[in-house]
């Protein structure tokens, strides 16, 4: 497998609520990337759901 398709299938694991951190971990490392920082970063662009900004 390529290092692109690895990052195409990071990338769409990442789409799965299923898929566990362990696993992006992994994933990551098979990428040459560090998986804490994948999981940052996508936590980090992930629209915020709370009710905060909401007026009643």
């Amino acid at each position: 497998m390529t290092l692109a398709q690895r990052l195409l299938a990071l990338w769409a694991a990442l789409q799965r609520r299923e898929t566990t951190f362990t696993q992006v971990m992994a994933m990551a490392a098979e990428c040459g990337i560090d998986g804490r920082q994948v999981l940052v970063d996508h936590f980090l662009r992930q629209p915020d759901l709370s009710l905060a900004g909401l007026e009643a």
